[in-house]
């Protein structure tokens, strides 16, 4: 059977969506018109997540969405020719990639913020790192030189960063907007499953280990273990929609060099094929989820979607303390969620919820 948050959790919940709205709703100042730029279009869950969140909140406030693209599809022209200055407002995606970990993403950030002088352009949730201050330099240089950007932060170990790097820029404490997602869980019977279940992370930002657990590490208890590349992007709606923005990728890279007006896949597609890709990664995570009695992860949104959907969840952290970051300010208020330091301390707790 399916568990649902507690009543003290879906308090949490509901103070943590509030605090976001009222902060969302001030820094876009009655505009009604949006475009979202770096929108994911990818297979990692976290950020569609994410993107569902922010979709939820401008929906709540009554805000349109005339364009968005994702980091390879960006133009300026494009924005401007759907978004009028006056009443609209420029968002950017957001996430963990502000700063130099994720370089692609942080230069898109910085273009967009060049390119795009005369509007509003407000950065959503991000987690800051620069681990080389010379190329935190350079951003505070870059966005600080806009008259009118702001970034949202979603953890106060950020917003200390932000004031030691990135001292010109206007930031915002606002909490992480994955949270504004309901879950849609699926009908049916619950599938037969391991009880036990871990997101463990394989990239740049992996420092807890949990990627290296042997299958004995519950003791007889079964646990799966996987990662996000490895859940989402293989059904055939989501490669077809994938496909689709292939296809405008090319085009605007020949337009780009060539200088002709070409048409490219028209705005509303576009929404519509982002929104494909990203539902349908959260589906598959939530089905991944159902029917388990506890989540270990290091990711950040395989923590929040477990808490979301009331599984009892353990959380070890990356290597820039993003999780612990984000926990200490609002999701260690869920009684699902338990974050802990080392291994040996996440199989305890393990064995601990599914021993009760």
């Amino acid at each position: 059977m399916h568990k649902m948050m507690s009543t003290n959790d879906q308090r949490a919940l509901s103070d943590i969506r509030n605090q976001t709205l009222s902060i969302l709703e001030g820094v876009l100042d009655g505009a009604r018109e949006v475009v979202i730029i770096d929108a994911p279009n990818q297979r990692n869950i976290g950020d569609s997540l994410i993107w569902e969140g922010e979709l939820a909140y401008l929906k709540l406030l009554g805000v349109r969405i005339k364009y968005a693209t994702d980091i390879r599809g960006y133009d300026s022209r494009d924005v401007r020719r759907r978004l009028p200055v006056d009443g609209g407002v420029v968002l950017l995606h957001g996430g963990g990639n502000f700063g130099d970990l994720w370089e692609g993403h942080q230069r898109l950030r910085e273009r967009v913020v060049q390119e795009l002088p005369e509007y509003k352009i407000v950065q959503l949730s991000q987690s800051i790192f620069f681990a080389d201050e010379s190329r935190a330099a350079l951003a505070n240089a870059r966005l600080a030189n806009h008259k009118n950007f702001v970034t949202l932060i979603r953890d106060s170990l950020s917003m200390e960063r932000a004031a030691t790097q990135l001292p010109g820029v206007k930031t915002i404490f606002c909490p992480d907007m994955a949270l504004g997602y309901t879950p849609i869980v699926p009908e049916g019977e619950t599938p037969t499953r391991a009880p036990a279940l871990a997101i463990a992370r394989a990239d740049h930002e992996s420092a807890s280990g949990l990627q290296g657990i042997p299958e004995t590490w519950l003791d007889g208890i079964a646990i799966e273990k996987t990662d996000w590349a490895r859940v989402a992007g293989f059904s055939p709606q989501w490669k077809f929609a994938r496909r689709i923005a292939w296809f405008d990728w090319q085009i605007k890279r020949l337009r780009r060099k060539t200088g002709a007006p070409i048409p490219v896949v028209p705005a509303n597609l576009m929404l519509r094929v982002l929104g494909v890709l990203n539902r349908r990664n959260v589906k598959d995570a939530v089905r991944l989820y159902v029917g388990r009695e506890i989540i270990v992860v290091d990711r950040l949104h395989a923590h929040v979607l477990a808490s979301l959907l009331g599984i009892p969840n353990v959380l070890l952290d990356n290597n820039y303390k993003k999780l612990g970051g984000v926990f200490d300010d609002y999701t260690g208020r869920f009684e699902t969620a338990t974050y802990v330091v080392g291994l040996d301390d996440a199989r305890a707790a393990t064995i601990e919820v599914l021993e009760r």
